[in-house]
């Protein structure tokens, strides 16, 4: 990871590392699935992106209804779980927090108009009731992979001479271009957050609140992101808690389908929604972590795997195609092309050779602590028999508590949509007149709803049985994932 936190020190990350200062950096975090949407889907909801049906990128998009998508000639479409899942950050709306989210969502599937108080590009925690407490998110899209060539420039020779690659790429200048540009975009991204941390401070408000700093999957460049060896799904986490007597390395394994469970065990609330995830807010429940890549675009690459402190074992779907797939957003960058035109010539090492090999075994075996970059394989070593016997029993168990891991994404559309792909209807609710209010009855479960008076920006979170009292003209909101969003006016 391109942090000095984590010992590649090419960076200067002043606030980052201030930051740690006050809370604990953890070395073990992990993403469910090393690319945007599908991670963020996992964030979100607590749940497995191959548990939800998010697990394709992408899936979803906000554009007219039925538009086919190019990378698998499917509608675009927002799935529907089997699971009983929400956005967590109704939950904490509906305990009085003040949620905004600035302004990045992309969770793969249509978002709740509940989860937010605001989501834009102007949302923040200046805009709640002063007295209110509040979750708020900031998205910095500076080091996403599409800045690495948007970004870069013609840099010196003696700034080139500075930067160590990491062992598995070719020691050339036009790598080392592209590296120094995502280094310089990770300064960027630290001055951002320590404006954060100075608005917060100017605010008086910077010593009780808890913040956590990370990525949504690992580092841009190839075999990192899209990747399902730790280059690709391991993420840096940092965390201040509400006071600083923390230990300030933890090595506990973590995923990204915790930070639900322990955002809402933090403040003590309970959720009657469906999450796979655990806390780990002053305990260490998790032995492994699981992660799955499916389709990448036009590209299908459907991989498991799962890892505890010290082994790696990933399972191989397809065989028959390489790890690295010609996908043509990333060979915008130059470290792409060139890899491409050193295999065509044969001179790369035996790490891109691999990459670039046109099949798969159907398993392999790492000790990450002992080989970082997953390099050896040691599946044919009897030394790791009873190893590979242990995780491949607890990476099939958790395959087939997947409700679409093990499909295609033909077969998993099929099942959702039976029907062709079209979101179904939710029921009209039943609107209740009392003598202090009204009461909504959605019909179904797993519903969430919501209310405003006519003409206020944000719903309010309507909880069950509560009698609510809005003006005369008012409107109500129905939300469940994979469904049409129902809304209508009562006057």
């Amino acid at each position: 990871m391109s942090f000095s936190l984590y010992g590649d020190n090419h960076a200067d990350t002043p606030h980052l590392n201030r930051l740690s200062e006050d809370g604990t950096v953890y070395e073990n975090c992990f993403t469910p699935s090393p690319v945007c949407s599908p991670s963020r889907s996992s964030i979100i909801t607590g749940m497995y992106p191959t548990s939800i049906g998010t697990q394709h990128m992408r899936n979803y998009k906000k554009i007219k209804k039925h538009d086919i998508n190019p990378h698998n000639q499917l509608p675009f479409y927002s799935p529907i779980p089997y699971k009983n899942i929400h956005f967590f950050t109704e939950t904490l709306r509906a305990h009085g927090y003040y949620c905004s989210n600035n302004s990045k969502e992309d969770y793969n599937m249509l978002t709740s108009p509940l989860a937010w108080d605001e989501s834009s590009p102007k949302a923040h925690w200046h805009n709640r009731d002063s007295d209110q407490p509040f979750f708020s998110v900031f998205n910095f899209s500076i080091t996403h992979e599409s800045k690495v060539w948007e970004n870069n420039v013609s840099y010196s020779k003696e700034e080139l001479d500075l930067i160590t690659l990491p062992a598995i790429f070719p020691q050339d200048d036009r790598i080392k271009t592209d590296f120094l540009t995502n280094y310089k975009n990770i300064e960027k991204l630290d001055k951002k957050l320590g404006d954060i941390i100075q608005q917060l401070k100017d605010d008086g408000l910077y010593e009780n609140t808890i913040i956590f700093f990370f990525s949504d999957h690992g580092g841009p460049f190839p075999r990192y992101k899209r990747s399902i060896y730790d280059t690709g799904i391991k993420c840096p986490l940092v965390i201040k808690w509400h006071n600083n007597e923390t230990e300030k390395r933890n090595n506990q394994l973590i995923s990204f389908i915790d930070f639900a469970p322990t955002v809402l065990d933090i403040l003590d609330i309970k959720s009657d929604h469906q999450m796979e995830g655990v806390s780990f807010y002053q305990k260490d429940q998790r032995n492994e972590i699981f992660a799955a890549t499916d389709r990448f675009d036009g590209f299908t690459d459907q991989r498991r795997c799962i890892r505890t402190k010290n082994y790696k074992l990933i399972y191989n779907l397809d065989l028959e195609s390489p790890i690295g797939k010609p996908i043509s957003y990333r060979h915008q960058m130059n470290t792409m092309k060139l890899l491409d035109s050193l295999y065509l010539i044969g001179a790369l090492d035996d790490c891109f050779n691999e990459w670039y090999k046109p099949s798969k075994v159907e398993f392999e075996l790492y000790h990450v602590t002992d080989d970082p970059f997953e390099l050896d394989n040691i599946i044919e070593n009897s030394k790791y028999a009873d190893v590979f016997v242990e995780l491949k029993d607890k990476l099939m168990a958790w395959l087939k508590a997947s409700d679409f891991g093990n499909l295609t994404e033909k077969e998993m559309v099929d099942l959702m949509f039976p029907n062709g792909i079209k979101p179904s209807q939710l029921t009209t609710p039943s609107i209740h007149q009392h003598q202090n209010g009204i009461s909504i009855d959605p019909f179904e479960d797993d519903v969430s709803v919501g209310w405003k008076n006519q003409g206020e920006k944000s719903w309010q979170i309507y909880l069950p049985n509560e009698i609510v009292n809005p003006n005369k003209s008012y409107e109500v909101v129905l939300f469940k994932p994979g469904y049409e969003v129902f809304t209508q006016t009562y006057k």
